[in-house]
């Protein structure tokens, strides 16, 4: 597969605007390639999605996209949405970028930071057509929790920036986990459940993406429960 990148205006949407009006533009990467990596300093708030993909389409946020299995996949297969992937670990985020930057994909973006955070803070409100959260650390110890993305503290931000009809796609494969992120997500009152599957033991739904990555493999293969499940927001 060639690595020559595309140009940044790849798959415009009807809507898009003029690529000199998408500003700040993003530098190029120093191998020649277009630069997916983002610095959060750099960024305006609320995030200007325009800008940044250099075009207007759906926006969805993968946090923790891990060495970017998911993320590559997902926006080669989707060239018609702008995916942002956020990991804290710098040599994921690495990886994620090269498979995306070896198949040539403009459509997504990567950002090296804590992924909460900027949703919480960043966003505008109802801005974002999807979240994607798969297999987040369920941080055990008691002292950790503070950690965890399923957390109280989600909820207001899936609230406040998920449009009318945005959907939340979950998976986990630690049923204890699971369960805690069922009794935060019983409590609010703007998502509805549009899908539950144990994939583990049930094929997917024909619109789930259910992009296998190396940890879902190895949990498969270990013979974890994969817990899946889609949300809606209501309008």
């Amino acid at each position: 597969m060639s690595d020559t990148p595309l140009p940044p205006t790849a798959n415009p949407s009807p809507t898009a605007p003029p690529p000199d009006q998408c500003t700040p533009a993003l530098p190029p990467h120093p191998d020649g390639a277009w630069n997916l990596i983002l610095d959060l300093a750099d960024l305006t708030r609320p995030l200007d999605f325009p800008a940044i993909f250099g075009r207007v389409a759906p926006v969805h946020i993968e946090i923790g996209c891990g060495s970017g299995v998911f993320a590559s996949r997902y926006a080669q297969d989707h060239p018609e949405i702008n995916l942002l992937a956020m990991d804290n670990q710098g040599k994921q985020v690495n990886r994620a970028f090269d498979k995306c930057r070896r198949r040539g994909l403009t459509n997504v973006r990567f950002l090296r930071t804590d992924a909460v955070y900027v949703v919480e803070e960043h966003p505008a409100d109802a801005s974002v057509d999807a979240y994607h959260i798969y297999y987040s650390d369920p941080w055990w110890k008691k002292r950790h929790h503070k950690r965890r993305v399923w957390s109280p503290r989600l909820l207001p931000i899936l609230r406040r920036t998920l449009k009318p009809g945005g959907q939340l796609f979950l998976k986990t494969d630690v049923s204890a986990y699971f369960d805690v992120i069922q009794e935060l997500l019983a409590g609010q009152d703007f998502l509805d459940l549009a899908c539950e599957r144990r994939l583990d033991r049930e094929d997917p739904e024909p619109a789930d993406p259910n992009y296998e990555t190396n940890y879902q493999r190895k949990a498969r293969l270990e013979g974890h429960p994969l817990h899946y499940q889609r949300w809606v927001r209501r309008s």
